[in-house]
């Protein structure tokens, strides 16, 4: 789904929707009017977000604590139950098509987590049809509070909060080249978090420009790709853009509201990347590991430096011995690969092997990697969830190697038995 402000207006649905979202999520309340009942006769599920409610009470929590603080909290509860937010609330579930209610984006003192936290458990009573989540900060601290590492605030957000997906956003890709040396940790960190609290987990990824105090570069369609397919390999099942319309310089449409490259690079991927993700919504995600290329360094071949809390492919990784060695065609930094291995509820096991090869102003050809996975010698056959049809692909060994070609930023998802993918119609 694409995050929208409404900028520029009007709000055109049929372009938004020719871009292969599947959902919505308006982001300012000032746009609602207009854009829901346009979702709605469209046929187009919508999340809301529903801004700071509360945050005339939270700014005088500040770093209050015992009876002061917990006085507080209870004006903040009386306020959202009041009249005139049940309004509000009315207003929106009107039309139909609401899907979820995201609320107080990037939260991160403990008495709005607890407020937030009521606040879902309030929305689930009004829409009990509509999944009621929050968005957790990316550095898991504010200005007011640490929480000393960035695991322990994901894991605290979901106890106290206890949102149904777990969620945060990571914008990993400045100029004029490469990825946050953080982002593999983060990805990891909610992962771990959303498992040990049995929740769904999603993303926000990154689809603007900035520039200023904060440059951010406009994602090439490899850089898109690799922001979508990553997730997808440690199981996330819900992708969100931030930004379809203008937060800062653009986002996939310019300031004209004419689509930019960004644009019809989602409309390519965003298919793809809806099929995969069909199918993960049944799995589980059991390991996730990385397997470096390589690099000339003189006369000599180095192998590439493994990112930030990740962990090296060794045999048996994620419960599976039937893979038994790994290779990536050519060499050269960021030619490298990430499996994830998974299982359903039949203890069926699956796998996905993704390219991470991407990079500014490169397409996914530019960035495509030849990738050789050998099997043990029962292994004859394979079948792979095809991302353009959603079918499922028989495929050949050739004396035990799978040998594929992958577009730079894009993973394919395979399992050992012929039984259609879940999730799949």
């Amino acid at each position: 789904m694409g995050l929208v402000r409404g900028h520029p207006n009007p709000f055109d649905i049929e372009k938004y929707r020719a871009a292969g979202f599947n959902a919505l999520l308006p982001w300012e309340s000032s746009s609602f009017d207009q854009i829901l009942p346009m979702a709605a006769q469209a046929g187009v599920p919508f999340h809301v977000h529903l801004e700071k409610w509360g945050e005339a009470v939270d700014k005088r929590w500040g770093q209050t604590v015992g009876a002061e603080s917990e006085n507080n909290l209870r004006e903040a509860l009386k306020d959202f139950e009041s009249q005139e937010k049940r309004a509000i609330i009315e207003k929106i579930i009107a039309h139909s098509g609401c899907v979820g209610f995201m609320v107080n984006d990037e939260v991160s003192h403990p008495q709005r987590l607890r407020y937030t936290r009521h606040m879902l458990k309030w929305l689930r009573k009004l829409h009990p049809d509509a999944i009621a989540y929050s968005n957790m900060h990316p550095a898991g601290h504010d200005n007011d509070l640490a929480y000393g590492s960035v695991d322990r605030y994901f894991d605290e957000f979901a106890a106290m909060v206890e949102p149904d997906i777990l969620m945060t956003d990571v914008y990993p890709l400045g100029p004029p080249e490469g990825t946050s040396s953080n982002y593999f940790q983060l990805i990891a960190a909610v992962r771990t978090a959303a498992l040990n609290h049995g929740m769904p987990y999603w993303m926000f990824i990154q689809s603007f420009q900035s520039e200023g105090n904060w440059i951010r570069r406009l994602p090439s369609e490899s850089d898109l790709r690799f922001q979508m397919f990553v997730p997808l390999t440690h199981g996330y099942t819900g992708i969100g853009y931030f930004t379809y319309d203008i937060a800062f310089k653009c986002g996939l449409i310019d300031e004209s509201g004419e689509p930019n490259r960004l644009y019809h690079a989602a409309a390519k991927a965003n298919p793809e990347v809806e099929n995969v993700g069909a199918a993960m919504r049944f799995l589980t995600s059991i390991d996730v590991r990385y397997v470096p290329g390589h690099h000339a360094d003189g006369n000599l071949k180095v192998p590439n430096k493994l990112p930030r809390d990740t962990t090296a492919w060794t045999r048996g990784a994620g419960g599976d011995n039937r893979i038994t060695s790994v290779a990536i065609d050519g060499a050269g930094h960021g030619k490298d690969v990430l499996l994830g291995f998974f299982h359903d509820d039949d203890n069926e096991q699956y796998f996905m092997v993704t390219n991470l090869w991407h990079g500014a102003n490169a397409s996914s050809d530019d960035r495509a990697l030849t990738v050789s996975v050998k099997f043990a010698p029962h292994i004859r056959k394979l079948y792979r969830l095809d991302r353009i049809s959603g079918d499922t692909i028989r495929v050949n060994l050739n004396r035990g190697i799978l040998r594929t070609s992958l577009p730079g930023g894009t993973g394919d998802l395979y399992k050992y038995t012929a039984t259609p993918f879940p999730g799949m119609n």
